[in-house]
């Protein structure tokens, strides 16, 4: 169940990071970069935790 959430996550934040609205101007979609950049790095977050307990075990 945790891998299919990170993958969720690296899909959602890859397309945030790809995305480009002329409406939003450069700041906007800087943030949206951000943010998907964000995501990102939370998925590989859960992703490392998820590696670590299964080697504790």
């Amino acid at each position: 169940m945790r891998l299919f959430i990170v993958i969720l996550l690296i899909l959602f934040g890859s397309f945030l990071i790809g995305l480009t609205i002329d409406n939003f101007g450069k700041i906007g979609n800087f943030i949206m970069n951000l943010i998907g950049a964000g995501i990102n790095l939370l998925a590989v977050i859960i992703a490392r935790n998820k590696k670590e307990k299964q080697h504790s075990v």
